[in-house]
């Protein structure tokens, strides 16, 4: 048999397999670019550190923040687009888009817990969220798509839908929560260019209702302690 009926293939996936790591390698570290700062642009942090994980996959982050917060934790990962093999494997059984994990720490006392989930999200929301027995659920719709709120604590369902309908690209948002507990915010979105700085920074000014009076040193909330 013909060696190069086996030869010229092989050649050709390699070239491919090359071709595609080094334009998937330079995209990642693109889109890693600004995603950092489009969110610096957004939070405005005092200081920033960022730690690399698996290559071209991610970082978690950490910013220290500037009162009514005393930091802000995160996360963000990409798909594996330099990767022939595992891209299709991601985009069909694991991630088909890239992550921004946010939290973000207040300085004061927050007004309970609450969560808007995207319906889509909400079967693996729930994993990670205890206590769900104890929580109040609402379905509701915001720009055709359909979210679930859970919420503990006075007037908190009405915070929610205050910060749903004001945030921009609300389609972007998977799951934000406040926990009065330990005293923090988070967010999933699903970061897109010229988008995700947008919409955090329309999050944070309907973050300051969630502050219960006279819990942040130089923002007061809107409702006082029970």
């Amino acid at each position: 048999m013909n060696e190069s009926a086996f030869i010229f293939p092989l050649i050709g996936v390699a070239l491919f397999t090359s071709l595609m790591y080094y334009r998937g390698r330079k995209k990642n570290r693109w889109i890693s670019g600004w995603i950092s700062r489009e969110a610096e642009d957004a939070l405005k942090p005092e200081d920033t550190n960022y730690v690399n994980f698996g290559g071209i996959i991610g970082y978690n982050f950490v910013y220290k923040m500037q009162k009514p917060y005393k930091e802000a934790k995160g996360t963000f990962t990409l798909v594996p687009r330099h990767s022939a093999f595992f891209l299709p494997l991601s985009l069909l059984f694991f991630s088909r888009h890239d992550k921004y994990f946010l939290q973000l720490y207040a300085d004061g006392k927050l007004a309970g817990e609450g969560h808007i989930v995207a319906k889509s999200y909400f079967s693996k929301a729930t994993r990670i969220i205890s206590g769900l027995d104890g929580l109040t659920r609402e379905d509701i719709v915001c720009n055709e798509r359909r979210y679930i709120l859970l919420y503990k604590g006075k007037g908190m369902d009405e915070r929610l839908k205050k910060l749903l309908f004001n945030v921009k690209h609300p389609e972007l948002l998977f799951h934000f929560c406040c926990y009065s507990e330990n005293k923090n915010f988070f967010l999933y979105v699903r970061p897109l260019r010229q988008k995700l700085e947008e919409l955090l920074k329309s999050v944070l000014p309907e973050l300051k209702q969630f502050f219960l009076k006279g819990g942040a040193s130089n923002e007061p909330g809107d409702t006082d302690e029970n």
